[in-house]
């Protein structure tokens, strides 16, 4: 008993430290933002050192909205901001081009770490559906108050937008309270739907395979929307919290632009990151679960890297990537083989590529050239794309669309799986699988289910409030 009245009130005092710290840092934060010269049409970002503490907890505590989130699949730099210095949502008909003009008009010239963080559509110009009104065509923020970490150091930074950003920032700091949600309250889920259902999606992956034969459709990755409903509105950020105690080798994200809606994600796989003029992207394809033990897991991982279907997968996306690069690359590599990365439920081949830009390569030609990848539309992509958009019987959305962030210098973007979009009192889980000849509906079926697990572990695992 005094043991644990002594580390209860260790705990006590660090936490109070932690507050004071937090509080002086936004002090300080203050005074620079007075002082501050601000150039006109374009955006400044001004920063002070702040305490460790994790950022999950910190922004799962705030009531201040907007909120936003991203961390790096190693958790090299993770950002957790509240409100919006600015935002650029495109809805033109070139939303890519449009959108990085204007980042690049605006991003602050006297920081790297300045950076507008977002998605765009996995249909480029499409914007139909009611559920995705609120993140546009595309839709980047510039947050208004930022904690950023990079690996041990921690900074409190403001982004400020004219005079009356100054002022909203000024105002925001002043009412922004020091809390933090060791474990934020998620409700219980107490029904799940799957669109398509298994008939629907036996039917189209016979139609799929059907193509195959009488087209020159020769991969088509097909999703599933699985939704959960609670009888409570779903706090994003409680989930996110879960993900990133549970997840590994992941890039999370939380993007919520409005109280009722917000996208999430835990996603294992890099579009491209990108460093002036390095660009590093992968092949991610092939998918098998993890065994219960070392000796079951280690049979899987042989049986995964010996299968002639994920191996033919994987070189169709491998291919396309290096087919894709060669004409924006002055050189480009590949590994000669795949290998094995293990995340929480399943493994994948992956094939990391790297490469050197031409001097000309932008940003908006990068994704424009690189989305979608055969592991989340098929190929060939534009006759894969338009067959996805015919037949799968949802929107998409920002699910397996390219998201992340733009800098000055650089820019990072992972591929928009194992995600969902929270609506209210429900979540909207998403799931997709690589079709190609030789490909069966149940085993499909059962990747799915293993995609989604990471997700309805942390439902149903000791240290949630609810249930799947």
């Amino acid at each position: 008993m005094k043991k644990y009245l002594s580390n209860t009130s260790n705990q006590a005092d660090q936490d109070v430290n932690i507050q004071k710290a937090f509080e002086e840092a936004c002090l300080q934060l203050l005074h620079r933002i007075g002082r501050a010269k601000i150039p006109e049409n374009r955006l400044l970002r001004v920063e002070v050192k702040a305490p460790n503490l994790c950022l999950t907890d910190w922004l799962a505590a705030q009531a201040h909205l907007p909120r936003y989130y991203w961390s790096d699949r190693q958790r090299y730099t993770e950002m957790a901001g509240i409100g919006e210095a600015h935002v650029v949502a495109q809805e033109g008909p070139s939303p890519v081009t449009g959108a990085f003009h204007q980042i690049h008009m605006y991003l602050p010239s006297n920081n790297p770490r300045a950076r507008y963080y977002g998605g765009f559509r996995f249909h480029f110009n499409n914007c139909e559906d009611a559920e995705w009104h609120d993140f546009k065509k595309c839709r980047f923020v510039v947050p208004l108050i930022e904690l950023y970490r990079k690996c041990d150091t921690f900074l409190l930074s403001c982004t400020l937008n004219g005079e009356h950003g100054r002022r909203s920032a000024q105002h925001l700091l002043s009412t922004l309270k020091f809390a933090f949600s060791k474990q934020a309250y998620l409700p219980r889920f107490y029904d799940r739907t799957d669109t398509p259902d298994y008939a629907a999606w036996c039917c189209l992956v016979h139609a799929a395979l059907d193509d195959f034969k009488h087209t020159d459709l020769q991969k088509v990755v097909l999703a599933r929307q699985t939704v959960l409903h609670a009888r409570e509105t779903i706090n994003p950020f409680a989930l996110l919290q879960r993900l990133y105690r549970k997840a590994n080798n992941v890039y999370l994200f939380c993007f919520q632009p409005e109280p009722s809606r917000a996208f999430l994600g835990a996603s294992p796989e890099c579009l491209y990151q990108r460093l002036k003029t390095r660009i590093y992207s992968e092949a991610l394809a092939g998918t098998c679960p993890r065994g219960n033990t070392q000796e079951t897991d280690k049979v899987l991982e042989r049986s995964l890297l010996n299968s002639t279907k994920d191996n033919r997968e994987h070189h169709i996306v491998r291919e396309s990537i290096m087919d894709a690069l060669s004409g924006l690359c002055t050189e480009a590599h590949a590994d000669s083989t795949p290998h094995i990365v293990k995340l929480a439920h399943c493994q994948h081949l992956r094939t990391s590529i790297t490469g050197i830009l031409m001097p000309d390569v932008t940003d908006d030609s990068l994704l424009s050239t690189l989305h979608p990848t055969p592991a989340v539309g098929g190929t060939p992509a534009a006759a894969a794309m338009r067959w996805i958009l015919k037949k799968e019987p949802f929107e998409r959305g920002i699910y397996a669309s390219p998201v992340g962030w733009v800098g000055a210098d650089a820019a990072e973007f992972c591929v928009g799986i194992r995600s969902g979009l929270t609506v209210d009192k429900t979540l909207n889980l998403y799931t997709g699988a690589g079709i190609v000849s030789g490909s069966n509906p149940y085993e499909e079926w059962l990747e799915l289910d293993t995609k989604l697990a990471q997700f309805l572990d942390i439902l149903t695992g000791d240290d949630s409030d609810g249930s799947a």
